[in-house]
């Protein structure tokens, strides 16, 4: 048996075990629901699940302190270079997806192009280009894949979804209103070929058939704050508040609002079923806490994690504050700022996202490396931790895990973009 085909069988026997254990905690949750139900977890953790008045299931994971890594991710494919004008010269990666033959796709932002290359990394294609013609793009920010292995590409200054074969290239377009811009795309592509997207206000969904037809569409209940709590936003932005640091040039013709670094902020997924994520730093107890609900807001599922928080160094906010005052220096503001708004710890959580086979993957601050991810089962269960100690994925674009393969944008030291294939493998 090669080293591939056990890490594969043992991530899959994992997965029938948290099965298993998710069946038999259900029935226990079933039948006395008042009681929260304790059993150690796995990778050293204790896993606390209740069932809340609202039929909610609350998961509580108390996560060891600097946990080892279950797994870590060892680097097998790598496409990307500094130099020359071939297509693996990447300008700016916006999109990246995985092709049921195991090559990729890439949306370069840069040179308004999508890229299709083979397995192996050798390219096989490349599509669109800047301009408003039929396949072209102006401004594309985003890269899905439907379930017919079509690649759909976001074209919002054109005003439309182009989509292609990833063999033969451009099929067809879509009219399609964005409504706000966004560095990358907010939305997904589900695996019955619906595409969603939150609304302008970021408090409703809309749900489109591959026709871009609008089928349904969602919104939260006006419960008669939330113009208030608007406007408060607002102001706060406009005096920086505790998450930013607002400026205006010395001439008074530029102004702006400049993120805290390290400053906690909620962060959000929609997965391939069709439900969002959402994911908070939590200050007291120490840790996260993700929610799961249906587009229509109703939460199914709420999963905790207690794990001590990381401190920022005095190197890593000395760095940051440089950074800053150089970006005001540019921008001829004045550099003296309440630099006491930059936490002392580090976000217990930097994104999410999920796997094909239902695992939830959280990006997390680590000791032993760039970053780190908490794996949890799709009942909750904490199931251990991956880590690697070179590849620094990319934080506004999730990584692609299917079975034992792991698959992000990442940069190097020149902060030079590659597409990396790594394979997740068992640290025992």
């Amino acid at each position: 048996m090669t080293g591939t085909a056990r890490s594969t069988k043992r991530l899959r026997t994992r997965r029938i075990l948290n099965a298993l254990a998710s069946v038999a905690i259900a029935g226990l949750a079933f039948v006395a629901t008042v009681d929260a139900q304790q059993r150690p977890g796995r990778a050293g953790g204790v896993t606390t699940r209740e069932t809340l008045p609202s039929g909610i299931e609350h998961i509580t994971n108390v996560l060891p302190d600097d946990p080892a890594p279950s797994w870590t991710l060892i680097e097998d494919l790598r496409v990307g270079s500094l130099d020359g004008e071939g297509p693996d010269v990447f300008g700016e990666l916006r999109g990246l997806v995985v092709l049921p033959d195991g090559g990729f796709a890439v949306l370069d932002s840069q040179a308004q192009e999508v890229r299709v290359f083979a397995a192996d990394g050798s390219h096989r294609a490349t599509y669109g280009g800047e301009g408003e013609g039929p396949g072209e793009f102006r401004d594309a920010h985003g890269l899905m894949l439907d379930p017919q292995g079509r690649l759909w590409v976001t074209d919002p200054s054109n005003s439309r979804m182009s989509v292609f074969d990833p063999d033969t290239g451009f099929l067809d377009s879509f009219p399609y209103h964005f409504s706000y811009y966004s560095y990358v795309f907010q939305g997904a592509m589900t695996a019955d070929g619906r595409i969603i997207r939150p609304t302008r206000s970021r408090r409703g969904f809309e749900v489109y058939d591959l026709n871009m037809e609008l089928v349904e569409s969602f919104s939260e209940p006006d419960d008669g704050n939330r113009r208030i709590l608007a406007r408060e936003a607002a102001q706060q932005r406009d005096r920086g508040g505790p998450s930013g640091f607002a400026w205006q040039s010395g001439d008074g013709r530029g102004s702006g609002f400049m993120s805290v670094p390290y400053y906690p902020r909620s962060v959000r997924y929609y997965d391939r079923e069709g439900t969002v994520w959402i994911g908070a730093h939590e200050g007291d107890p120490a840790g996260y806490r993700l929610r799961r609900q249906h587009l229509a807001g109703d939460t199914t599922l709420i999963v905790e994690a207690r794990k001590p928080h990381i401190p920022v160094s005095r190197a890593e906010r000395d760095a940051a504050i440089e950074r800053i005052r150089e970006r005001l220096r540019e921008r001829g503001a004045d550099t003296d700022r309440d630099w006491s708004k930059i936490p002392d710890v580090k976000p217990s959580i930097a994104n999410l996202f999920t796997s094909a086979e239902g695992n939830t993957w959280v990006r997390t601050p680590s000791t032993r490396g760039p970053a780190a991810w908490d794996v949890f089962a799709a009942d909750g269960t904490y199931v251990g931790t991956v880590t690697s100690t070179e590849l620094n994925a990319l934080p506004f674009l999730p990584p692609i895990v299917r079975g034992d393969e792991f698959w992000a944008v990442v940069t190097d030291a020149f902060d030079v973009q590659h597409v990396v294939r790594a394979r997740i493998t068992p640290t025992g």
